[in-house]
């Protein structure tokens, strides 16, 4: 068996104490087969573990969470976990291999809508196997070997007990759910806060701190008030426009951390103006990705030139290049693709009349989308195209992005923002691959060649082969630009000097964005 990451003993400086933060809205669910938006995630790692963590600091390190060893069959088709034992769940309930071959078989039977995380559990259309031979130990056959099969399992592990019979969408474990993790829900208050206290019984160690809230800020700059005047005490995002009132600031500490979240822009594919690739290369050379980093961000992003994140290992490394900004030859492309202002009233005509494209994107509360959509419109109508900006709430945005048809979504362009799940581009893959589920392929891009070399990559074991094929999908994708990567964060990071993160070693590659949250601890009051 390999043993995964060792975790080192760690003995709390202090204990007690009460860390506030903010979330733009409330979230979605708290049941971690059901939510996939991210501030349901940000909440929800506080509670839940999964088996494997897939990979920390964007793939470097390789480790498990509930799993404290592996080993894996010559040909690549078994894969055996042994479960750390001891481990309780909030009610006191201990943690079997039976919750684990639970959690994964209720995503496999569940419909994608209610577990987005459905296609990980599948290859092809055959079902992987899981079963649990003692209490302590899960057994994972593949049809074929998976490359990213380490990361594709990483999800939050509920309790059977607790779980089994309940609706998963509506049921009572949305609100009130019982994990493993440091943390457990003790109050929600919709549209106020969410309290947790610290699980006593946590496998890893009580943590250090007694409570931990989540108020619901919809508004960013409230968000820096809260935090100025003592009301939270840390935020993992600041918006740079603030970030000056904390940089040399003795009462708090600032860090600027990679996020792996790339925003974009998503066509629906299902519109017949989009089907003509001339116009989608023009919207894209229509903006200009850096000046809207540093008008958005104020300089806390990089310019993606690709559809990976340039924090992968699989990243080409920007070899792709072009897409600069330039409106006049934007200007050229939607001619060539007959999309002219032929009345001369300054809009463009598709089929006669005005070309009006509707970008939805989220309510203010979620300022990054907002304020890009903002500025994407204005330089889409600078080339002579009616842009109509439309808002959703979270909850609303995410029931009506998972319509069984396309021609249902409620959009003709759409602002995303997609994070990297562990090391593996092939993460990436449901965004761009097509099946007959339900899915994250928000556009409905099809192309058979890009879904037959995500297969191939997929049962590759050798990093340099995957590589190769990845790159191959990476030019694919750049050249038809289903969708047009703008920028990921850097995000400023802040927190009150009253309280002390080192240990907990920040990482905004897990949800919680520290690798041991239960070792933040409070230094004064």
């Amino acid at each position: 068996m390999t043993p995964v990451l060792a975790q080192e003993a760690f003995e709390c400086p202090s204990t007690g104490g009460t860390l506030i933060t903010a979330i733009g809205d409330n979230p979605v669910s708290l049941n971690g087969i059901y939510a996939n938006d991210g501030i349901s995630g940000a909440v929800l790692s506080w509670l839940f573990n999964p088996l494997t963590l897939g990979g920390e600091n964007w793939g470097t390190q390789i480790t498990g969470d509930l799993a404290e060893s592996y080993s894996v069959s010559d040909d690549g088709l078994t894969w055996t976990f042994n479960l750390h034992q001891g481990v309780k769940f909030h009610d006191g309930e201990e943690l079997t291999a039976d919750d684990v071959v639970y959690t994964f078989q209720t995503i496999q039977t569940s419909e994608e809508d209610i577990a987005p995380f459905r296609p990980r559990f599948y290859q092809g259309d055959q079902a992987i196997q899981f079963e649990a031979p003692d209490d302590y130990t899960v057994v994972a056959r593949l049809a074929e070997p998976n490359a990213s099969f380490f990361t594709d399992i990483s999800v939050p592990i509920v309790p059977r007990h607790v779980l089994e019979g309940q609706d998963l969408r509506e049921g009572p474990f949305n609100r009130q759910p019982v994990g493993t993790g440091p943390f457990k829900v003790v109050e929600w208050v919709t549209g106020e806060s969410i309290t947790l206290e610290a699980h006593e019984e946590y496998f890893r160690g009580r943590p250090c701190l007694d409570r931990l809230i989540f108020r619901i800020i919809p508004d960013e700059q409230a968000q820096v008030n809260a935090l100025l005047t003592g009301e939270i005490d840390f935020l993992l995002n600041v918006p740079g426009a603030s970030v000056a009132q904390f940089q040399d600031n003795a009462e708090f500490t600032f860090v600027t951390a990679d996020f792996d979240s790339q925003f974009q822009i998503v066509f629906n594919m299902a519109k017949e103006q989009f089907q003509d690739k001339r116009v989608r290369q023009a919207l894209m050379i229509a903006i200009d990705r850096q000046a809207l980093v540093d008008t958005v961000r104020q300089g806390f992003g990089v310019v993606q030139n690709s559809h990976f994140d340039s924090v992968v290992p699989f990243y080409s490394q920007d070899k792709l290049g072009g897409y600069d900004y330039d409106p006049e030859r934007a200007g050229q492309l939607l001619d060539e693709a007959g999309i002219t202002d032929s009345d001369g009233d300054g809009v463009r005509d598709l089929n006669g009349q005005p070309w009006v494209v509707n970008l939805l994107t989220f309510q203010q509360g979620f300022r990054n989308y907002f304020d890009y959509a903002t500025v994407v419109q204005a330089y889409w109508q600078d080339i002579g195209i009616q842009v109509e900006l439309e808002t959703r709430d979270l909850a609303t945005m995410v029931e009506q992005l998972y319509q069984e048809r396309i021609e249902d979504k409620p959009y003709d362009v759409l602002t995303s923002g997609w994070s990297q799940i562990g090391p593996e581009p092939n993460s990436y893959a449901n965004f761009y691959i097509t099946t007959d589920a339900l899915g994250p392929n928000l556009g409905n891009y099809n192309n058979p060649v890009v879904n037959d070399l995500f297969a191939q990559a997929q049962k590759m074991t050798d990093f340099d082969e995957r590589m190769a094929v990845y790159e191959q999908i990476e030019a694919i994708l750049w050249d038809e630009l289903p969708a047009l990567p703008l920028y990921r964060n850097a995000n400023p990071v802040v927190i009150s000097n009253r309280f002390n993160i080192e240990a907990a070693v920040l990482d905004l590659s897990i949800s919680t964005g520290f690798q041991h949250p239960e070792r933040i601890y409070q230094v004064s009051q």
